[in-house]
């Protein structure tokens, strides 16, 4: 009859609970979400509010002209209502994001602080989160090709909107100079 060493390590598979990933949902007001997860939602939301309201406030803006002011002032208040949901949900996007960095909820409050708030802003998009589990849950799955693209976004046209700030009004004044100099050399 063979005898098992009651000194030998269990044989049993032991899973690290910090090892543990989930999966984040966009509209979940609850769990963790990264950097490039915060900037892709917060993207895709605001573009979901443009796309909505362009058309939205175009429509306004004839209906008003056409008919009543009454019926451009439903236009406003639908505009306004967008804005109000496009709010709530950067909230709970800033609130996920603070969870990752393992920071309560109620740091938002700092959003109400002038020059607190983009302090706050520099620290949600630049400060790594928790590499594993926290006290708000488990770390978030390594992010898809969309969130990628997403996230990356929003700062391209930053930076495409700052060259164009810079370039257009440097050509204007170049065709300005130039037809002056055409029109000095006739």
């Amino acid at each position: 009859m063979p005898t098992e060493n009651p000194y030998t390590t269990p044989e049993a598979a032991v899973e690290m609970a910090d090892d543990a990933l989930y999966q984040p949902k966009f509209l979940s007001t609850s769990g963790r979400i990264g950097r490039l997860r915060y900037l892709a939602y917060g993207t895709s939301i605001n573009l979901l509010l443009y796309l909505v309201m362009i058309p939205l406030v175009g429509t306004s803006a004839l209906i008003g002209q056409a008919q009543q002011e009454s019926m451009s002032s439903i236009g406003g208040i639908i505009v306004l209502l967008l804005y109000i949901v496009t709010i709530i949900f950067s909230v709970i996007f800033a609130r996920r994001r603070l969870n990752d960095l393992d920071k309560t909820g109620w740091l938002l409050l700092l959003f109400l602080v002038p020059i607190v708030n983009v302090g706050l802003v520099i620290y949600l998009v630049f400060f790594g989160g928790s590499d594993r589990s926290n006290r708000f849950g488990p770390a978030p799955v390594v992010n898809p090709l969309g969130v990628k693209v997403l996230g990356m976004l929003l700062p391209i046209i930053f930076i495409v909107g700052i060259l164009a700030a810079i370039a257009i009004p440097a050509y204007q004044d170049y065709i300005q100079r130039a037809q002056q100099a055409q029109m000095q050399g006739q």
